[in-house]
């Protein structure tokens, strides 16, 4: 049985889902560190917007700013690569070198923002930190998706996690979703709403 606990949203934690989140947690707000990947929402303006949002949002949860790491893939080299010229500086910034599953112990949660999920997916294979979050999350470090960090993880990409098989459709316009599928089928959340794992079990919150 793993320890895996993943909000999977369309625009981020509402005030019920942040209560729930600091109980899954276990620490008063101004204790918790988050590590931020903003790397879906960096190559248009409209998408560095959310950025913005996300990390006052954060702000506004109780997090001290000194305990969010900004982390963004784009800056990692690809996974094989061997360095060259910077070879000579033997203790890399975490910003820009792959962080371990070691070193994700010293976070309580992850926040994957929004953007272009396809850019996401593309920088976790190409520097190899699919398989260390991966590693994390199922070792229980909490997992925020924001739209297409929620596709991210669920099952939208071959190359996704797909922690959950139904790909997940945020923003939706239509009639709010009620119920989950039973099966593998799309599951089309609008903003306000969720989905919810912990272990295996998962819920529309």
């Amino acid at each position: 049985m793993n320890d895996r606990h993943l909000f999977l949203t369309s625009s981020g934690l509402t005030k019920d889902m942040i209560n729930s989140f600091f109980d899954i947690i276990g620490k008063c707000p101004e204790e918790v560190k988050i590590l931020y990947i903003p790397t879906a929402g960096i190559e248009t303006d409209g998408a560095r917007e959310g950025i913005a949002i996300c990390l006052y949002e954060l702000s506004l949860m109780g997090i001290r700013s000194e305990n969010i790491l900004v982390y963004n893939l784009e800056l990692i080299l690809s996974k094989g690569y061997k360095r060259t010229y910077s070879a000579y500086v033997t203790e890399e910034p975490i910003v820009s070198k792959l962080m371990s599953t070691e070193e994700l112990k010293e976070f309580d949660a992850v926040f994957v923002s929004g953007g272009d999920s396809a850019v996401l997916c593309r920088e976790m294979v190409r520097t190899g930190f699919d398989c260390v979050i991966e590693q994390a999350v199922n070792a229980g470090l909490v997992y925020v998706g924001i739209s297409a960090g929620s596709m991210y993880a669920a099952g939208n990409f071959e190359d996704g996690l797909s922690i959950i098989p139904n790909p997940i459709i945020p923003h939706w316009n239509g009639d709010k979703l009620k119920s989950l599928p039973i099966d593998c089928e799309k599951i089309q959340i609008a903003d306000g709403q969720a989905v919810y794992m912990e272990g295996d079990n998962i819920c529309l919150i």
